[in-house]
């Protein structure tokens, strides 16, 4: 049973909580078991150490020793009796009991403030309190370990039980600074031999100011390892015994595996796999058997289709049902980040390296994915002078920080997808071959939705299903004739516009069948523009029929060379075809 409170670690606590709100976007709270708040960030930072308001939703998780999702703190149940109900701007919270047993620690919340942050708490609610489970759990590992460090004798072996169970790299000292003890984690971070480093000074291995450090404040530092400088984190913690000093004991930890470790956890779909993917069409399985036989390989794999087909859940089933499933899945989109910043996204930098530079530097994708998974998306959108020196890395498996000297080795498997004709971007000088051979390896075609008429009624139940609950609304079933409309629409969209237009059904809809009139105006042109009037002969009749569905994959595909190619190829006519028939009807 743990003795001591969370205020004990609270400086490990408030690292936690920042890399936590770091990757999650939210605002993150700790609080210990009278309630007091040890931990924060954002707008409740500044409350550290007060009481959290009188009966708030957080009180009764303690009374209950149970997880709870605040849906609206301003209306919800939870929150009746809350003394800061007047005051409180927050949107939705996940609080969660930090327990040892059946004693009440604390509780760790998740806090959203704006629409995105609930919508991320929402989505991910299953999955965060699995994290939240862990993270509980490593925070009574905590303080059962400092407990226990405290009651040691300062016995050389009790340490060494104790401190080469952690995960953190141990040097223990004498009040000289002789090493007495260094546990197999420093001894592999720092290259040394062990046994050797016993009895000298541990300025030796450790910068000389170090033994003047704060307790218990960590400092980032650079080491020298093996002719690399590398960054470690830092801290000096005095081992007391009987009210006098014995040892001291410095705990090191890489400063990139603080941050890879936080997006390790905070990997909220690790639970995605191949089961995940809906769709029992011969066209979709054949794409999930293909990726699942490779999903164990250590080879590249670029998964292409159109947008919206689901891609990155491909990749995260993949990297899910792998050998590097315990590491970090570092996902990013090459077309949604600046030309001007992708560059530091990926290779991260040193202080100074540009204006505007972060002073502490920054940690690229290409490190944060060590030993795990990098997923590129849109790789066709990858700046052209940025190609060779992702060539560089694939074949190197190392790179440099922008603004930096040291080479970083990395190890990591590379997953790529795109939208985007890849051979006639090189035919055009868009996208480099020698790349382009490189991401080619294991090549995956993830099907469109029109070719997987199979699934579509599986598809759209399941999106009934989840925007039902999600919205908070009773039973609602397709018409008929809508799900034929389904079946028949095209969805240039493919996945995405399919559940874009279940949400905003669920959301319009008051009865509870939706019917063909409910649906979205670009779906209901659609239907429209395929009913053919009896009027004149039967040529006339299939001509009409012929220029309906023309101008229909024009309004959904556009009238550019590009999207004719794509019409051609859905009509299953030859590009010479197309334009004549547009050409006959004057709809060029």
């Amino acid at each position: 049973m743990i003795i001591m409170g969370l205020f004990e670690i609270r400086n490990s606590a408030q690292e936690i909580s920042d890399a936590i709100a770091a990757v999650l976007q939210v605002d993150v709270t700790i609080a210990d078991h009278n309630l007091i708040r040890v931990a924060a960030t954002g707008k409740y930072k500044g409350f550290i150490g007060e009481a959290l308001p009188k009966d708030c939703s957080f009180e009764k998780i303690a009374i209950s020793k149970k997880p709870q999702f605040t849906r609206n703190p301003k209306k919800g149940e939870e929150c009746v009796d809350c003394s800061s109900k007047g005051s409180c701007n927050e949107m939705a919270c996940i609080g969660y009991p930090i327990l040892d047993g059946q004693a009440m620690v604390g509780i760790i919340g998740l806090i959203a403030f704006d629409s995105d942050q609930k919508e991320e708490l929402y989505s991910k609610y299953d999955s965060l309190l699995i994290f939240l489970s862990k993270l509980a759990d490593m925070l009574v590992d905590t303080l059962r370990n400092i407990t226990y460090i405290k009651k040691l004798n300062i016995q050389d072996e009790l340490i060494n039980l104790t401190i080469n169970n952690l995960d953190s790299g141990i040097i223990c000292t004498n009040l000289e600074g002789r090493v007495k003890f260094m546990n197999s984690v420093a001894s592999e971070v720092l290259k040394v031999n062990k046994e050797s480093i016993i009895g000298t000074e541990v300025e030796n291995l450790l910068p000389k100011e170090i033994m003047n450090l704060t307790p218990n404040i960590s400092k980032e530092i650079k080491l020298k390892v093996k002719g690399r400088n590398e960054s470690f984190i830092i801290s000096r913690n005095p081992i007391i015994y009987e009210n006098e000093i014995g040892s001291h004991v410095f705990t090191l930890h890489r400063s990139s595996k603080i941050i890879q470790d936080a997006y390790s956890l905070m990997n909220v779909n690790h639970n995605m796999n191949f089961d995940s993917i809906i769709g029992e069409s011969k066209e979709i399985k054949g794409a999930k058997e293909l990726a699942k036989s490779v999903a164990k390989s250590t080879s590249t794999v670029i998964l292409r289709g159109e947008s919206g087909t689901g891609k990155e859940l491909f990749a995260r089933a993949i990297h899910n049902e792998s050998l590097r499933k315990n590491a970090p899945f570092i996902a990013i989109n090459c077309a949604s980040i600046p030309e001007n910043l992708l560059e530091s996204e990926l290779f991260g930098y040193e202080e100074g390296a540009f204006t505007g530079a972060s002073k502490s530097g920054k940690i690229g994708k290409f490190e944060l994915a060590n030993n795990g998974t990098l997923f590129l998306d849109e790789i066709g959108d990858l700046p052209i002078h940025l190609q060779p020196k992702l060539l560089r890395v694939l074949q190197d498996n190392c790179f440099t920080r922008l603004g930096g000297k040291d080479v970083i080795s990395i190890n990591f498997r590379l997953i790529t997808a795109t939208n985007r004709n890849l051979e006639e971007m090189i035919e055009k000088g868009q996208f480099r071959d020698d790349l382009y051979y490189r991401l080619n390896v294991i090549p995956i075609e993830i099907p469109p939705l029109r070719d997987r008429g199979d699934d579509i009624d599986k598809l759209s139940e399941y999106g009934l299903e989840k925007y039902l609950k999600k919205l908070d609304k009773t039973d609602i079933k397709f018409s008929e004739e809508v799900k034929e409309i389904f079946r028949s629409y095209s969805w240039p969209g493919n996945i995405r516009e399919l559940e874009n237009c279940i949400e905003y059904l669920v959301n319009t809809v008051n009865d509870d069948v939706i019917k063909k009139s409910d649906l979205p105006k670009n779906i209901l042109n659609h239907c429209d523009s395929l009913i053919v009037e009896p009027n004149g002969n039967l040529k006339t009749m299939m001509d009409n029929y012929e220029i309906n569905i023309l101008k229909s994959m024009l309004k959904s595909y556009g009238s550019s060379a590009e999207s004719k190619v794509k019409i051609a190829e859905i009509l299953d006519i030859n590009l010479a075809t197309l334009y004549r028939k547009l050409s006959k009807y004057n709809l060029q």
